[in-house]
């Protein structure tokens, strides 16, 4: 089915030829839910009790299927002290805010739990081999489009693909070959989050591989300025959500980089360009906050899951017990599978 512009029919080749390969992406849950006082990480704190329970019981819900790639982490939000972030590949778990595994925090929070579903590359798993204690610098940013016009500037801005437009896919390019040293940005994913099941399909739907409803972009205008998919009239308040992840090497690291003054580091200790961030990340998003993009970003320590609190000794025992071995066959997973790209 034809479309209105080349870009339209660029697009929907790429999608649809994308559709036609086997997967490459992990299906990733992305989730925000906001507490109604602080949460302090204390032992005796019955909302970080609440959290430690959600947290294990989605762990544990992973461990009973046999993929290879399972992980669950999260962090507080550095800005914000009542905000928790969840990543996680417990994707029919976590599939609704009114699943079960929420119940032990609702009467915590001040709203139900937001949740993004999201694709990204296989190298996320990277979030699954962290040591007991340890913590990993990120930076999460969420560009909302309120309708489908301005979804439309974002997805010409950042791309339909918007993994190619990259921090790192463009440090990659420059980078000299050979074994790559990380610098200060460890790596960057992007990508369109999922629409509910039921409603107007993203421009994100085609890339994950599993979905098979038919779907055509086209220009809502004769002039190519505005990229849209072609919503029913009454769905135009569909939200799409562009996801921004940035994993560090430390939050100064980060800052430094973002700093249009201080020289920063690529792969291989190349110099950064030092508008990089701004040109490519920073600016577009205040452009597109100008015409209504809804725009929220989180610093934050990703770590692993704790034991459970509440429990036995022996419980404790038998889940570490589990976890090691879920961390080595993800581990051999991943090694696996590098053979073969």
């Amino acid at each position: 089915m034809a479309s209105c512009c080349r870009t339209c029919d660029h697009r929907n080749h790429a999608a649809h030829a994308t559709r036609s390969q086997p997967p490459t992406l992990l299906d990733i849950c992305l989730i925000s839910i906001t507490f109604k006082t602080p949460l302090f990480l204390t032992f005796a704190n019955s909302p970080h009790t609440a959290l430690n329970t959600l947290l294990n019981n989605i762990t544990d819900a992973a461990e009973t299927t046999s993929r290879p790639t399972q992980f669950t982490t999260w962090s507080p939000c550095g800005q914000n002290s009542k905000t928790v972030i969840i990543l996680t590949t417990a994707s029919e778990t976590v599939a609704s805010a009114t699943s079960p595994v929420f119940e032990p925090v609702l009467k915590y929070l001040d709203g139900p739990p937001s949740i993004q579903h999201v694709f990204l590359d296989y190298s996320i798993t990277n979030l699954a081999h962290m040591a007991p204690g340890s913590r990993i610098a990120a930076d999460l940013m969420l560009i909302r489009a309120p309708n489908s016009g301005i979804a439309g500037v974002i997805g010409k801005r950042f791309g339909w693909d918007p993994k190619r437009s990259s921090l790192m896919a463009q440090l990659e390019i420059q980078a000299s070959a050979g074994f790559n040293r990380p610098g200060d940005l460890i790596r960057d994913f992007w990508a369109w989050a999922e629409l509910n099941p039921g409603e107007p399909v993203s421009p994100s739907s085609s890339l994950g591989g599993e979905y098979e409803r038919e779907f055509v972009l086209k220009s809502t205008n004769s002039d190519e300025k505005n990229m849209a998919l072609d919503f029913p009239e009454d769905k135009d308040d569909e939200e799409e959500t562009l996801v921004m992840l940035f994993q560090w090497a430390s939050h100064a690291d980060a800052d430094r980089f973002k700093h249009p003054l201080q020289k920063s580091y690529g792969l291989n200790g190349q110099t950064v360009d030092s508008d990089l961030w701004d040109r490519d990340v920073a600016h577009p998003v205040r452009q597109l906050q100008g015409i209504g993009a809804k725009v929220e970003s989180y610093r934050l320590e990703l770590r692993g899951v704790e034991e459970r609190i509440e429990g036995t000794k022996k419980e404790a025992r038998e889940r570490s017990g589990s976890r090691r071995l879920s961390g080595l066959a993800t581990g051999l997973g991943e090694r696996v599978s590098g053979f073969w790209r």
